[in-house]
């Protein structure tokens, strides 16, 4: 296991860089002080700890993307997560043909239906939008104000959707202020968890401001109280858990 995740470390790296040579060289803002960053020494000991569940990562890892317009976060992170699931069909995009792949353009016209993207994305319509695409489960889980004392829900939660065992794949809908991020409501996979720290890895599709990064997970919990008025209610993000059906 290790090996095949070593084989993913020149994708964090950034232009050149080694480890810790220049943790905040290749991205416009500078990660917040609760965060620590993947490409960087302490960053990648987490990832390789024994007990880190991280089965998703490295099926992610292959398949990261940067969103292709400031508001397509939920858009990227979905393919993502489409493309890591073998099990779901993917279409033809003409660009890539006769190789089938999921790209944000393609699954951009499909959540159309819905919503454009192109204005962001709540929990409820990125449910409604996957929805449309065959053989996949999205699972929709709000955040409670519960959350913003304990994070004990999210927690079972990230534990049974990255286990080992599991097929699953979890894209996070967060507060970025909440982190102490510039930005405001924001979409990411959630793809590893590190029980020892409590610290959730996103794999930040805004790749051009921030570097993927362990976070607090009672911090994340946090973040995800606040409202979204585009979902039923006014009520808050949450997580969506991706799978083949």
């Amino acid at each position: 296991m290790a090996a095949r995740i070593l084989a993913f470390t020149p994708l964090f790296l950034g232009r050149g860089h080694a480890l810790d040579a220049s943790p905040y060289a290749d991205y416009f803002l500078p990660t917040p002080t609760i965060a620590t960053p993947l490409n960087t020494t302490a960053g990648f000991d987490i990832l390789l700890k024994p007990t880190t569940l991280r089965r998703s990562y490295v099926a992610l890892a292959p398949h990261f993307a940067t969103q292709s317009t400031q508001s397509y976060c939920a858009v990227a992170s979905s393919v993502m997560a489409l493309n890591a699931l073998p099990a779901v069909a993917a279409p033809v995009d003409g660009a890539y043909a006769p190789y089938a792949y999921w790209t944000q353009g393609v699954l951009a016209s499909t959540m159309k239906a819905v919503r454009d993207p192109m204005y962001g994305m709540s929990r409820d319509q990125l449910t409604a939008a996957l929805a449309l695409v065959p053989d996949l489960r999205a699972t929709n889980v709000s955040a409670t104000a519960a959350w913003n004392a304990s994070a004990d829900e999210l927690r079972r939660l990230v534990k049974h959707a990255l286990a080992d065992d599991a097929a699953s794949h979890v894209l996070a809908n967060f507060y970025r202020k909440d982190l102490d991020e510039a930005g405001g409501g924001h979409w990411s996979p959630l793809a590893a968890y590190d029980a020892d720290g409590d610290l959730a890895l996103l794999l930040d599709v805004a790749r051009y401001k921030y570097p993927p990064v362990w976070v607090p997970l009672a911090d994340l919990a946090k973040a995800m109280v606040a409202g979204d008025a585009d979902n039923a209610g006014g009520a808050p993000r949450g997580v969506l858990v991706l799978e083949a059906t």
